[in-house]
């Protein structure tokens, strides 16, 4: 194990039913240019396909593999589950999220780190980057996920969850910080977009343009990103039909009522005005005309504010 090094990392990995892709983004994992560096933290949510076998026989080949069985709670509480684990019981540098069907380039975790030891370490502190889209089989597709095209800001992450868990890099302070308080698991409906918010109001975001990892899209991943423009346009219905942006809308509530005390005064007008100009029409005309939420993407901004318009945000 690395866990006694003072610059080290944790990857965190939640794994359920992953058979078909698991060891093949555990090797990619085990092939980062920092792999010393590294204890992989593995938590097996209560499989029931032949995933947790997989995972034994990979912890006997590495050595750094750190193999947890557990029930059954769900992919949000497995993922908390896994970072308090850490947090308390071993003393990482910087803590990472992994999915169980992606793949990591080489460089991915040394580039988050490189960009990270730039920042002042005293405040929490967020990585992202974007990620190459591909297909069952690793194949590129054309497509990213979303580039930073403007600041990060509380008012852009707020609505938009521009860091997918398996690009987030945490530094020790926001790692603490997210363990420290307690939060209500049935109420998150987006643990990427929780950190991600915890990291603009408390601290630093660091976005990355350059891809590092493989995001692949398929059968289970329905709500990925797409492997096509039509695709695309499928997986946005999909979103609304799930209702999507009301449950982002009732985290936000969630999350104002968390964090209120650490908003600023423009923040929390800002939430208030986006929770009170929502159930009448003229309210909500009103409120979008002087919006400060906004998307990467202009367009995108328009779509946030249409849909708030047909109280698509409505809680």
């Amino acid at each position: 194990m690395c866990v006694n090094n003072k610059e080290n990392v944790a990857v965190l990995l939640s794994a359920y039913n992953g058979e078909k892709y698991i060891a093949k983004q555990v090797e990619s994992i085990e092939k980062q240019t920092i792999s010393d560096d590294i204890t992989l933290i593995i938590r097996n949510d209560g499989s029931t396909d032949n995933t947790l076998n997989i995972l034994q026989n990979l912890a006997k080949k590495y050595s750094n593999i750190m193999l947890i069985n557990g029930k059954n709670i769900g992919l949000i509480r497995s993922f908390f589950t896994l970072l308090e684990f850490a947090v308390k019981k071993y003393e990482f540098e910087f803590y990472a999220f992994s999915d169980q069907d992606d793949y990591w380039q080489k460089n991915k975790l040394e580039s988050a780190i490189g960009r990270l030891d730039h920042e002042k370490r005293d405040i929490p502190l967020l990585y992202g980057c974007t990620s190459i889209i591909v297909d069952e089989d690793l194949k590129p597709t054309g497509f990213k996920t979303q580039t930073q095209k403007k600041d990060i800001t509380f008012f852009n992450s707020a609505i938009q969850n521009i860091i997918p868990g398996h690009n987030q890099v945490l530094n020790q302070k926001l790692a603490t910080l997210l363990v420290d308080q307690p939060v209500n698991y049935s109420k998150i409906y987006s643990q990427d977009l929780w950190i991600t918010n915890v990291a603009a109001v408390m601290g630093k975001i660091v976005f990355d343009n350059n891809p590092h990892t493989l995001y692949r899209m398929h059968g289970n991943n329905e709500l990925g990103y797409g492997t096509s423009r039509f695709n695309r346009i499928i997986s946005h219905l999909k979103r609304l039909n799930k209702k999507e942006s009301k449950k982002i809308a009732m985290q936000l509530n969630y999350f104002y009522e968390c964090y209120k005390t650490a908003l600023t005064v423009e923040q929390r007008k800002e939430l208030e005005n986006f929770f009170e100009s929502q159930k009448k029409l003229k309210d909500r005309i009103k409120y979008t005309n002087k919006m400060r939420l906004y998307r990467q993407n202009d367009k995108e901004t328009f779509l946030l504010k249409t849909l708030y318009l047909f109280k698509q945000y409505n809680i």
